[in-house]
């Protein structure tokens, strides 16, 4: 799903209001980034990050759920937007 849109950002916002934020690149491996993406992809609800996965610098993959952090295992770009999308769904959302 996501795999078309490496090397750019977007917003989309959904039925409900609430809105999916992503930013999703290419990038030199390093030590944080073994796979060479470098991702953001979030879940705004009612002006709260409900759903939050992201490698920044100094972090390896992980994710935050409602304010838990927790380490997330990045496979493909795919996958990513699978288990962004079953979070959502857990929470009682929709995309």
């Amino acid at each position: 799903m996501l795999g078309c849109f490496i090397g750019s950002s977007r917003r989309t916002i959904l039925k409900d209001g609430s809105f999916v934020d992503w930013s999703i690149v290419r990038i030199e491996m390093d030590q944080w980034r073994p796979h060479g993406i470098k991702y953001r992809i979030a879940w705004i609800q009612k002006g709260r990050c409900r759903v939050l996965f992201d490698n920044h610098h100094g972090k390896r993959d992980h994710s935050h759920v409602d304010g838990f952090e927790m380490t997330y295992e990045f496979l493909t770009v795919d996958q990513l937007w699978t288990d962004f999308s079953a979070q959502i769904e857990l929470l009682g959302g929709s995309i």
